[in-house]
């Protein structure tokens, strides 16, 4: 946090290095998850690799240590509760947001993935201890051995035998019901670990996301159905075909495989729909259905484009002989869409169109909307013609249908149905396609979504638990226990007891690390549909057939499955005789928002892609097990009324790289299930402008032209980590700008500005993966966090033993079971118990202002000035209260009863032994308004540090950077030369993309792409240039390790 006042020389920053190589006592060398397990990655920045291991792909889960999945300062939360403290119970609920209905979905996956069984070892308390005693560590008092509550874990190892002792409550999945009402509850069990019931809030807090995805879902079934019913299509609804109608393009856009399957289950309980596997997976392995989502062939630019702008009628008229029969989709806008609809699939190919059994679904992917989907239905029906629905509404013939996957959230979905409805169009020529806004385009305000304590047991007197802050009514939390009850005016939620427990619909569905009830996922969809909420109890589970902890990574193991699924189909859509796919990731540039105040574009921080190669590329990845294992997926997943064609499948292709490659003279070139792909990318860390290259990839075997490509739903995740580094780099900059603006040189010179940026996001994130990667990125740039994944993440893929720090803090719970009139004296336990160093305290559960100005300011101001001699910070921190207002008052007041000295640009700041931290509603805008606000009324940048949760690490999407990969250059069967490729589409310049292959050159500092061309001039320059793209993976060997040390210096602003 902080905060400053603290010296952190380089040393100090460089000391998580320096353990990896060799330092660190118990780690021999912290050495990465891949080199425990023996794959091959390279020692030292671009060193090439000659070694062929061929050791196994590990799918061991790297995040599996509950003690390490929580925020930072929750370790030290043991101390702060009163003395004799027995229990501790909270709720969730969501508080308002865009949707008064509710869909609950989601906590059986967190409780099967990490609660269940024996997740407390004495192993894993080492592990969290070595990682605690390095990220808690002061330059001066170094570690404080109280910090961490070893002696509780131990009591869990040692009375429960590693099993959590806690029991959890909640309404059934599926259940739809008015926000403000209480969704689950959890108390410990034992009073001994009564802290371990808010421990685990951060972790379960994430519940807000497969929610929140599953309540706007149904958001969107509901406007579908409207529309359908309004212009003459219920028979649509009757058949349940409407659960079609919107399918998920999400895998690609969201910020880690594990967000993928949770968001893209919560889809799948309104809708059937989907190319993103992942969540196959996930409600096979945690909601028992084998698959419950399905797919139809579906081209893409790279196998339209590969043909050429000469010979996309070809292109096209492929699709319909390699699928006969049932329904394929045909992207059709990679040059004109207009002339696609009229001249190929409404002229040359109209009869094969009519005399299919099944249907075409054409795909515009650019252009204004509602206007484009209205053209491409006009230009249509002047071909194909049309009918009248019962409301006198047109409808396309059954043989050809339009699909709009391009730009489509809640919003333009409603807009383009209702100008539908209005020009005279049946909602029933339309499906819909939704990626980013359906997955990631959400966050933890979405629905407000929180876990607050309401009752806590001290002393054997039940006290009930409220906060209520003056500066925000509508963060006034609830009290007591709990109970959710259906009356006549519906679901109602009774506080402080006063329900009538033999009527709650929360039902018990953990107990002391059992799952109590395994829900299953059709009874889920039925709720949803507002089905009968049944009483769970009767699908107890028996205690001997409890599930048991999951060991390993659900989603990181079938490199097969990590893909969209009309990807598995192109294999057979490229041209004849293409041995060759080379395609590249850009960033197309960047939202108004992202824009300093100067309207400036903000430079490209590259980061991340080595946590993708290590994690789900390095070594055997593809096994005919894991084969096997698809293809079974595949059979269910493209079934339709005519069967399952097998050739959808490419067992072929997959089954060759399973089997090791021999060069002529025998020797092993790539070894068995090393997948024959070659990446190179900038190295990592490295700034430049947007437009430019940041990676290529190409196959490196004939035989798997069609794999360069299928990985690209996957290694586009990039998208994440590259853009909350760049946010996290343009802030760092605001706020170095701001402390040279106010006189706090000094801050900059010791480092200190490395700590004025401290994440806050882990629960605001979409899953733990994601909270590890973006947690990570952050770190790139500053050196505060509480994200404790993102600390797994650098030490096992970018050999960083401790990339970042933390300090005591309170949160509501540890204040507000004190209760108000004894908020001071949790204050003063603050102030007692963490005597060195630094202290955060929340100090407006009630009103933060009579904090500042009585209890920090009178009534503890002498224990605070006494604390300079021991270089002690008290950090006050507000949290909720309009920005800029909240943090200026609170700057006044504290000045009012401590005082300030003036710096040398004459701005107030406040001495040392006191500071203040904003934690809430800072984002990328707000920060600098704040900043702009204080440096405006004289205060010092330095007073202040900044904590950020879901803004930092959430609140951004593949569109903040417009992040894209395309395929740019094909070489075929007996040619040398590539050929070049690429789309420009006539409805969106903006998307036209690049030619050939290429190379990213550096001239005097300044970036630039160049392509080969197709000229014997051009192709002499670009065999010159020196190429900034380094080699970072072939045929399954990573050939570059970065590390973290290298990656900060790199991305270090001037």
């Amino acid at each position: 946090l902080a905060i400053v006042r603290i010296r952190v020389p380089l040393a100090r920053l460089r000391m998580g290095a320096q353990c990896c190589k060799g330092d660190h006592p118990d780690h021999g060398g912290a050495l990465s998850l891949a080199e425990k397990r023996g794959a091959t990655v390279s020692p030292n920045f671009g060193q090439e690799r000659k070694d062929e291991n061929t050791t196994p792909h590990c799918d061991v889960d790297t995040f599996n240590n509950i003690i390490i999945l929580t925020d930072s300062y929750k370790v030290t939360h043991h101390l702060q509760y009163p003395e004799n403290t027995e229990v501790v119970y909270s709720y969730f609920e969501c508080r308002g947001g865009l949707y008064k209905e509710v869909c609950f979905f989601g906590l059986q996956y967190f409780l099967k993935r990490y609660l269940v069984g024996q997740v407390v070892t004495e192993s894993k308390i080492q592990e969290a201890d070595e990682y605690f005693r390095q990220h808690f560590s002061h330059p001066r008092w170094g570690y404080d051995e109280k910090l961490f509550n070893r002696e509780g874990w131990n009591t869990i190892v040692r009375k429960h035998n590693g099993y959590l002792p806690v029991a959890i409550k909640a309404v059934p999945e599926g259940t739809v019901l008015p926000w403000k009402n209480v969704l689950f509850t959890v108390e410990n069990t034992d009073q001994e670990c009564f802290w371990l019931t808010n421990y685990l809030e951060t972790l379960l807090v994430q519940v807000w996301y497969p929610t929140t995805v599953c309540t706007q879902s149904r958001e969107q079934k509901k406007i579908i159905m409207k529309y359908l019913k309004e212009t003459g299509c219920e028979d649509v609804i009757h058949k349940r075909n409407h659960l079609f109608k919107l399918h998920d393009f999400g895998f690609r856009g969201v910020s880690s495989v594990e967000s993928a399957a949770l968001g893209g289950a919560g889809h799948l309980v309104n809708f059937m729909g989907t190319d993103t596997m992942a969540s196959l997976v996930l409600v096979k392995e945690f909601y028992g259905e084998s698959v419950v989502g399905f797919s139809i062939p579906a081209s893409e630019h790279s196998t339209m484009t590969a043909w050429g702008r000469d010979c996309e009628l070809e292109a096209m008229h492929n699709m319909l002989i390699q699928y006969p029969t049932g329904n394929i989709a045909c992207v059709s806008d990679s040059y004109d869409i207009f002339k696609a609809c009229e001249e190929y699939w409404g002229g040359t190919l109209k009869d094969g169109i009519m005399n299919r059994q099944g249907t075409l679904i054409v795909r515009p992917d650019s252009g204004d909307l509602p206007g484009i989907v209205l053209q491409v239905l006009s230009r249509l029906e002047s071909k194909f013609g049309s009918r009248e629905t019962r409301t006198g509404h047109k409808l396309l013939p059954d043989c050809i249908r339009v699909i709009q996957g391009d730009g489509i959230d809640i919003n333009t979905l409603d807009a383009i149905l209702r100008a539908m409805k209005n020009s005279g169009w049946a909602a029933d020529n339309m499906v819909f396609g939704s990626g980013g806004a359906l997955l990631q385009k959400l966050h933890r305000d979405t629905e407000k979504c929180a876990f607050k304590c309401s009752f806590a047991k001290v002393d054997g007197e039940g006290i009930d638990v409220s906060k209520d802050p003056i500066t925000d009514s509508g963060k006034r939390s609830k009290k007591g226990k709990l109970t959710l009850e259906l009356r006549d005016s519906g679901y109602v939620t009774f506080e402080e007891g006063s329900g009538d427990p033999m009527n709650d619909i929360l039902m018990e569905v953990f107990r002391d690390g059992r799952l109590i009830i395994d829900q299953d996922f059709e009874r889920i969809r039925h709720r949803s549909e507002g089905g009968h909420v049944e009483d769970m109890r009767q699908q107890s589970m028996p205690a001997e057939i409890a599930p048991q902890h999951v060991q390993f990574d659900p989603f990181g193991s079938n490199i097969l499955m990590l893909t969209d699924s009309y990807k598995v189909t192109h294999h057979v859509q490229y041209p004849p005789e293409t041995v060759r796919v080379y395609s590249y990731f850009e960033s197309r540039g960047s939202e108004k928002y992202f824009e300093s105040r100067g309207g400036e574009q903000p430079e490209i921080c590259f980061f991340g892609l080595q946590y993708f190669l290590k994690k789900y590329l390095v070594g055997r990845v593809v096994t005919n097990k894991k084969i096997d294992d698809a293809a079974e997926y595949f059979s269910l997943h493209f079934r339709n009324e005519h069967g399952y064609n097998p050739g959808i499948f490419n067992r072929a292709g997959w089954e060759h790289i399973s089997r090791e490659y021999r060069r002529d003279d025998g020797t092993i070139k790539r070894a068995g299930g090393h997948l024959p792909i070659v990446i190179k990318a900038v190295p990592e860390g490295t700034v430049l402008p947007s437009k430019n290259v940041l990676f290529t990839m190409e196959n490196t075997e004939d035989e798997c032209y069609w794999l360069t490509n299928y990985l690209e739903s996957l290694l586009v995740q990039v998208w994440y980590p590259m853009t909350v580094c760049t946010q996290s780099r343009e802030q760092k900059k605001i706020i170095r700008r701001y402390l040279e603006g106010t006189g706090c040189n000094e801050s900059i010179q010791k480092s200190w500005q490395l700590f004025k940026l401290h994440d806050f996001g882990f629960r605001g994130t979409s899953s733990v993966e994601s909270a590890a990667i973006g947690g990570a990125a952050h770190l790139v740039n500053f050196i505060g966090s509480d994200t404790l994944p993102a600390l797994l993440m650098l030490r096992e893929y970018y050999g960083m033993a401790c990339a970042g720090f933390s300090i005591p803090s309170a949160e509501h719970s540890t204040i507000t079971v004190w209760g108000r009139e004894r908020e001071l004296e949790a204050f003063r336990h603050m102030l007692n118990t963490f005597d060195k160093g630094m202290v955060s305290v929340v100090s407006d559960s009630y009103d933060i202002f009579n904090a500042c100005d009585q209890y920090w300011g009178t009534d503890l101001k002498e224990e605070i000035e006494k604390g300079r001699e021991s270089e002690k910070t008290v950090v006050i921190r507000p949290d909720s209260g309009k920005l800029p207002d909240t943090v200026l008052t609170v700057l006044e007041k504290l000045e009012c009863k401590f005082g300030s000295t003036l710096t040398p640009t004459r701005h107030k700041l406040l001495p040392d032994c006191i500071r203040v931290l904003q934690g809430d509603g800072i984002d990328f805008r707000s920060l600098e308004d704040i900043l702009e606000a204080m440096k405006d009324k004289g205060w010092a940048a330095d007073n202040l540090a900044f904590g950020s949760g879901g803004a930092l690490l959430q609140k951004l999407h593949r569109d903040t950077l417009k992040c894209a990969f395309k395929c740019s250059a094909i070489r075929p069967r007996e040619s040398p030369d590539y050929v070049e490729i690429f789309k420009d589409p006539i409805t969106d310049p903006g998307k036209k993309s690049k030619k050939g292959r290429l190379k990213l050159q550096k001239i005097d500092g300044y970036f630039e792409t160049i392509s080969e061309g197709s000229t014997r001039e051009e192709q002499n320059r670009f065999d010159s240039v020196e190429d900034e793209l380094k080699e970072v993976f072939r045929d399954g060997i990573l050939m570059t390790d970065f590390l973290f040390e290298d990656i900060r210096g790199r991305a270090e602003t001037a």
